[in-house]
């Protein structure tokens, strides 16, 4: 199984657009289950079926990796039924397992937390204590995360971002998300403009060695996890106190946007989401737009009878 295997993960590496982190994950569930089926001298779905009934007796994960890990086994069979490796089964095909996920609320960062950030990046820029090195850095690393302020794109999609998608006449970027989708978004922001173009001027100094946007210090793709690091560097010299991820910004993007009043349809678009049943969880703690549906709608305002003055 384990040449399928290898065969799978270049298939969604070179076709799917997905992360390293993402194939890390696929490679970890199946050989999981590889080596339960070794052991058992099992088929692949009798494996998967017996493996997942094992995992979900004794507790051992959260429904939310029971669910990410049946996914993962049920594109590994698909793949090989369609490769004509394995042959169809009906029976596994009309299986369903139920895991019941609690339902979690995006976490976001607060605006006057965004403002610390931002305020601590630009002074650290203009502090004359820091070195020169220190600067190059800090200029990309303020367009990366005003990018990811002003847009809400995953931190993957940063990542893949060529110099050929930045159209700097039309203000534009091409983003490709997951399954390769592609979207073109608007750079509203002036500021964020402005970082870009500032750190494209010092970019030669990164000795890039490709076409990636972002570079790490060795000239090549900065990575998702560069990325992480870059962002909780400044989150913990700017003296937040929070446990926040990159992925917070993509929510409170999405968030202020249904605060400010934009569609959920609108917003779907801008993130890229295949279904609006992903961006209406952003309505559930969009609580200014609850404020102002409340206060101008609720027929409890305009009844006569009032205890306030």
């Amino acid at each position: 199984m384990n040449k399928e295997i290898q065969q799978f993960l270049t298939y969604k590496k070179n076709y799917h657009n997905v992360s390293l982190r993402t194939i890390k994950a696929y490679q970890s569930d199946l050989t999981t289950l590889q080596e339960h089926c070794c052991e058992h001298k099992v088929d692949l779905t009798q494996g998967i079926l017996e493996l997942m009934e094992q995992l979900h007796q004794n507790a051992q994960l959260k429904p939310t990796s029971l669910k990410r890990k049946m996914i993962t086994y049920r594109m590994f069979y698909k793949f090989l039924v369609t490769k004509k490796q394995i042959e169809p089964d009906i029976e596994f095909e009309h299986y369903r397992a139920s895991y019941i996920i609690p339902k979690k609320m995006p976490r976001t960062l607060k605006i006057r937390e965004i403002n610390q950030l931002l305020n601590y990046m630009y002074q650290r820029l203009s502090d004359s204590r820091t070195s020169l090195y220190q600067k190059r850095n800090c200029i990309r690393d303020i367009a990366l995360l005003e990018l990811l302020i002003s847009t809400g794109i995953r931190i993957s999609e940063a990542s893949s971002i060529n110099l050929s998608d930045y159209d700097q006449i039309e203000n534009s970027l091409l983003i490709y998300g997951k399954n390769r989708k592609e979207r073109m978004i608007y750079l509203s922001s002036t500021e964020t403009r402005q970082a870009l173009l500032t750190y494209l001027a010092i970019r030669e100094q990164f000795h890039p060695s490709d076409q990636s946007f972002f570079l790490n210090k060795y000239g090549e793709r900065l990575s998702i996890y560069g990325i992480e690091n870059i962002f909780a560097k400044y989150i913990d010299l700017a003296n937040i106190d929070t446990h926040a991820t990159p992925h917070y910004l993509r929510h409170t993007f999405a968030t202020e946007l249904l605060n400010n009043g934009a569609n959920i349809r609108e917003v779907q678009e801008l993130l890229g989401h295949s279904s609006i049943v992903t961006t209406q969880i952003y309505t559930e703690v969009s609580i200014e737009r609850k404020k102002y549906v409340l206060n101008s709608f609720n027929y409890r305002n305009e009844l006569d009878v009032k205890t306030s003055k």
